[in-house]
């Protein structure tokens, strides 16, 4: 069975007897153990489509077929593509996709389309110009796109940790997995202190999986940002790379979280704890999908993390 899709890992665990676990339920989890409850365990599913999905998808696959086409074809040929028109066609599927998917129900407009697309267009010029600085076909080669993960998790033989890797480059003797992120105008520190550990997750995972030595795998975040500052005197990178801390103990650290997520919400059979404990934290509220409907969450129950 071919793994393409979350679906398929969750098919092919149910297969084998087991359930899948992604980063991004661990990372809900973090924020909020209420909110993961409630959408795991009690099956409350409160997913709204947005632009900012679309446009994120849409880059990745555009700049995916680009790298693509130039490990395995030339820069040449790469550069022969229309990137701007390959971006517009990914975004005007991704959205159709999306609107068919709540049976014709739209949940943008043409002038914010348009916007998030002219972002897109001014993205791929720089990048386009300052290509080299980021990918080099000089002793380095395309180890794979969306490359899976699916192993087992040490704490608990029931669940099967499942991902997708965005790219995974080889420089020599170093594996480099790169994870791509749109972003309105880049990370601050505070964003940057809040990731890391889905990368660092995948490199422990990736290390297992593929029988690489850990301390040859890199990581890295490739960061695009929609917006600049105009107007000053230096040109603004509309690139941002940020290198997560990923030695020994940051490992740990990462690897703690994800022992506290299955060893609280999993009994040893690869079920739902129904009787952990899932704290609401009200720290983490503004982009939750559960934040007014205090039947569910009542605002009283909700503490500091």
């Amino acid at each position: 069975m071919k793994l393409k899709t979350p679906k398929d890992f969750a098919i092919k665990a149910r297969m084998m007897g087991k359930k899948s676990i992604s980063y991004s339920q661990i990372n809900t989890y973090t924020n909020c153990p209420h909110q993961w409850r409630l959408e795991r365990i009690e099956g409350h599913k409160r997913f709204e489509p947005n632009m900012f999905l679309v446009f994120g998808t849409a880059f990745h696959e555009t700049l995916q077929f680009y790298l693509d086409v130039m490990y395995k074809q030339s820069i040449v040929e790469a550069d022969k593509i229309d990137l701007c028109k390959l971006l517009k066609d990914n975004m005007s599927k991704d959205y159709s996709e999306r609107v068919e998917e709540r049976k014709g129900a739209h949940f943008s407009c043409k002038e914010e389309m348009g916007e998030f697309y002219m972002d897109g267009v001014a993205i791929i010029e720089y990048f386009k110009k300052h290509r080299s600085k980021y990918f080099s076909k000089k002793h380095t080669e395309l180890v794979g796109i969306e490359m899976p993960i699916f192993h087992e998790v040490e704490y608990n033989e029931k669940l099967m940790f499942m991902g997708f890797m965005d790219l995974v480059m080889k420089e020599g003797n170093t594996i480099k997995i790169i994870d791509i992120k749109t972003s309105y105008m880049g990370w601050k520190d505070k964003k940057k202190k809040k990731e890391g550990n889905q990368l660092r997750l995948y490199k422990q995972f990736f290390s297992k999986q593929y029988d690489v030595d850990i301390k040859n795998i890199e990581i890295e975040y490739f960061i695009v940002k929609r917006k600049i500052w105009e107007g000053g005197d230096f040109v603004i990178p509309r690139v941002q790379i940020y290198k997560p801390a990923a030695g020994t103990p940051s490992l740990r650290k990462s690897d703690k979280i994800l022992k506290e997520f299955v060893s609280n919400a999993f009994n040893e059979n690869g079920s739902y704890n129904k009787e952990g404990e899932f704290p609401a934290y009200k720290d983490n509220c503004t982009y939750c999908p559960f934040k007014k409907e205090h039947d569910l969450c009542p605002p009283k129950q909700r503490i500091l993390k």
